[in-house]
């Protein structure tokens, strides 16, 4: 067993991956080829400096902050999650809880509030070994699930007036797991106990049985693009600070239940008034930040910049910064809050590598899924589907057999846009049939994946589209139409779901293959599509 040190999530997030590229053993789990390290031991000295700041990772604060109040208010319903996650009920046996969420866990284990009881507990007696929560329950966790806790045991001690943390994990992805929510929300836990206890919240320890990255899609490659775009320092080092929880423990679920409520009346509507009964720090940060999120879908960037500049120079408006910044890379110039400012002023003076190819045009796909919605799919496969595929199908057998493109798209565009199409396509086959969706990397309850970016993101993950293909463009675009050739007439005469989507995997597969080989054949397109998106 092995044992690290880092000063926060940023940082130990970076050497977990460092570790696993390194020295992680190829293992297969329940069919998911992973690269794994065993025994892993993980100190975070500074806990409280919680969100992680990763270029690269693509990461999501709001959902971090959502579901770690979520947890902390004993709750395992999908529907409010969802709107956070929504991706929730593909880990969900019955599509509506979490059967293993830790949130009744922790709150109400049979009636036991373990919170309260650990609390009491190290209020009686300060030096006391006992203050543990558990959180796998061997009455029913040995059954077949999707959702088994990967968490199972956290244990306190008071020590020199530090309140201690030790974190046992059976399973850890370090990708979406440890540095995901897990870190994030224990983290708040401890600061909430700290707080009622009097002491400061100290180091945290993660024992992870199985410390893994999973191969599937890019995740490796993912890995390796946060550890190379790292810029060796967060905004905590620059003076960034994160506003503190002081709500005693006789007002602590009262106060969560009026966040949910002023939640609920923000989400609804962004410009709902602040002004209300919630005056913790750490409680009205939150729902400062969930604002911005909801707010970022109806205000135009000018609004969004308002209401970014009027925030506090802490940890939440610098995690809101970084996230919203993303397809508005205005928002991070003239920021007025200092410690924010020397931040983003730091990492964009870093000369890092660009992003790849695949994230390119996942970033693409986001962009212009919000544009347009579902307008590529609005009057079904004939109408709509089909000729979107067809006229990019044609517009690249133009451009082989005349040389010529227009001006603001290249054959690569083209053939992005016809990849893109065809995933979509086989997405929205996908929400009728369980196998198909599988064979997609998807789960859970069907819904309409080819709406959620959270979706596409994942099959994408699984394509092998990058600039590095030995294709011949010239043989997979004759590939692609004699296959298109063969699969319109199957809409017509109506064949079956499975024909369809048969048709469709193999046009995908010829497609991602043409743009791989136009990549590589044109780099300097290839840069330029990349670059484009590099700032989003």
């Amino acid at each position: 067993m092995r044992s690290e040190r880092y000063r926060n999530i940023s940082c130990a997030t970076v050497g977990g991956f460092e570790a696993v590229l390194r020295d992680g053993k190829a293992v297969d789990v329940r069919g998911e080829a992973t690269r794994e390290l065993l025994g892993r031991g993980t100190l975070i000295e500074r806990p409280d400096e919680r969100f992680p700041f990763l270029p690269g990772r693509l990461g999501d604060p709001f959902a971090l902050v959502a579901e770690t109040l979520w947890v902390l208010a004993g709750r395992n319903d999908i529907e409010w999650l969802g709107h956070y996650l929504p991706r929730a009920a593909a880990y969900a046996d019955n599509g509506r809880v979490w059967r293993a969420g830790y949130g009744p866990r922790l709150r109400n284990w049979n009636g036991v509030d373990q919170l309260m009881e650990v609390y009491r507990l190290l209020e009686a007696d300060r030096t006391s070994r006992r203050g543990v929560m558990s959180l796998f329950d061997p009455a029913t966790d040995f059954g077949n699930s999707k959702d088994i806790p990967c968490n199972n045991w956290l244990s306190w001690l008071i020590r020199d007036d530090e309140l201690l943390l030790n974190v046992a994990v059976r399973s850890n992805d370090a990708m979406w797991g440890f540095s995901g929510i897990n870190a994030f929300e224990w983290s708040v836990l401890q600061e909430v106990l700290a707080s009622w206890l009097g002491v400061k919240a100290g180091p945290v320890y993660f024992l992870a049985s199985s410390f893994h990255l999973y191969e599937r899609g890019d995740h490796l490659k993912r890995a390796a693009d946060v550890v190379a775009h790292f810029p060796r320092r967060t905004p905590y080092e620059l003076g960034v600070e994160t506003p503190r929880f002081a709500v005693p423990p006789a007002q602590f679920d009262r106060a969560l239940a009026d966040w949910f409520a002023a939640e609920e009346r923000i989400r609804l509507d962004p410009d709902a008034s602040l002004e209300i009964a919630i005056t913790d720090p750490f409680l009205l940060a939150a729902l400062r930040t969930v604002r911005l999120k909801w707010g970022a879908a109806v205000w135009d960037v000018d609004r969004l910049r308002d209401e970014l500049s009027a925030c506090p120079d802490d940890d939440f408006t610098a995690a809101a910064y970084e996230r919203l910044a993303r397809p508005a890379r205005q928002l991070l110039s003239d920021i007025p809050q200092p410690a924010c400012r020397r931040y983003f002023q730091t990492v964009q003076s870093e000369k890092t590598p660009m992003i790849t190819l695949k994230t390119a045009i996942d970033r693409l796909h986001r962009k212009k899924n919000a544009a347009y919605g579902g307008a590529w799919k609005r009057r079904g496969e004939r109408v709509s589907i089909l000729p979107n595929i067809a006229r990019k199908i044609d517009r690249l057998a133009h451009f082989q057999n005349t040389s010529l493109e227009i001006e603001g798209e290249t054959r690569l565009d083209t053939a992005i846009d016809l990849f893109v199409y065809v995933l979509k396509y086989e997405l929205f086959l996908a929400q009728d049939s369980p196998r198909l969706a599988a064979a997609l990397g998807l789960a859970g309850a069907p819904r309409s994946y080819s709406d959620f970016d959270d979706d596409f993101t994942t099959a994408l993950d699984l394509s092998t589209v990058d600039q590095s293909g030995d294709e011949n463009d010239s043989v997979e675009l004759a590939a692609a139409v004699e296959l298109f050739e063969e699969l319109w007439p199957r809409v017509d005469s109506g064949e079956s779901l499975e024909a369809k989507a048969a048709g469709a995997a193999q046009l995908r597969r010829h497609a991602e293959r043409l743009v791989s080989a136009i990549a590589k054949a044109h780099p300097s397109a290839a840069d330029a599509f990349v670059r484009t998106w590099d700032a989003s």
